[in-house]
Parts: C-alpha cells; structure tokens; sequence
C-alpha cells in the first residue's frame, strides 16, 4: 500500500523570538493541513530550528490543538548564536484536517540567571509540519 506525505510551512526563512521581549507568554500561530490522513498508525512531526534556550535547565513545551506534544530541548551552557534542528512526533490524529484548522503553541522557558530578564530568550525559524495524507 503506498502512503502519500504533504507538509506545511509554519513559519518560514524568518526568525520568532520567544521570550521577555517578544512572546512573552509563547508563541501561537494557526496552520492547515488538509487532506490528512486520519487511519490508525498515521503519524506526523514538526521540525523546528532552534537558537538561543542556553541559560535554563527547562525545555519549551510544544502543543498542537492544546494537547502537548514534546518539547523543544534547551542547549544550556552552548553556544547562544548556534542553529540547532529539533523534531517533535505525534500522532496523525493530533492534526485537524483542513485550513487554518490546528493550532500551534510554543512555550517560554525560565531564566534561572539574576541578568537577562525572567524568560531565557530563544528563536524558531523553518517550522514545518509533515504528515500522511490520503491519496
């Protein structure tokens, strides 16, 4: 049986700031994935560039329709100008089928430091979401 796949861009070649600055409160955005497809087993991940998150100890909780889904990986003690990729896998039946149908929730991490503010600020770039879909 083949199996066909599509994918989203959630956000693309720009960078999102989460953090005291910017998404103080996390970073939410809609995004569609039509003709999904919804059979036991189908599955789906977002991939996510990363920068920053190098204060903390914490990792940034990530939802798809208010249901958490896994967690972005904090890179404490690396390097804050480095780009890193992270996925997060879940099931096909997390996705809503349609446009602007699911919604995505990134959230803050805590700054354990007495400089820099209360959030330890970090960036997304290049969010896309894969999934099967029905042929």
């Amino acid at each position: 049986m083949t199996i066909l796949s599509d994918f989203t861009h959630i956000v693309g070649d720009q960078n999102i700031q989460i953090g005291d600055d910017d998404n103080a409160n996390g970073f939410t955005t809609k995004f569609s994935t039509g003709g999904r497809l919804t059979w036991n087993g189908a599955t789906a991940f977002i991939t996510f560039m990363v920068k920053g998150m190098t204060a903390t100890n914490q990792n940034a909780d990530v939802f798809v329709n208010n249901e958490k889904v896994g967690v972005l990986f904090n890179n404490n003690g690396g390097n804050p100008n480095h780009w890193h990729t992270q996925t997060v896998s879940m099931g096909g039946a997390s996705l809503n089928d349609g446009e602007d149908g699911n919604f995505l929730k990134v959230g803050t991490v805590e700054n354990p430091l007495d400089v820099g503010g209360n959030l330890d600020d970090y960036f997304i770039r290049n969010v896309i979401c894969h999934f099967h879909q029905n042929g």
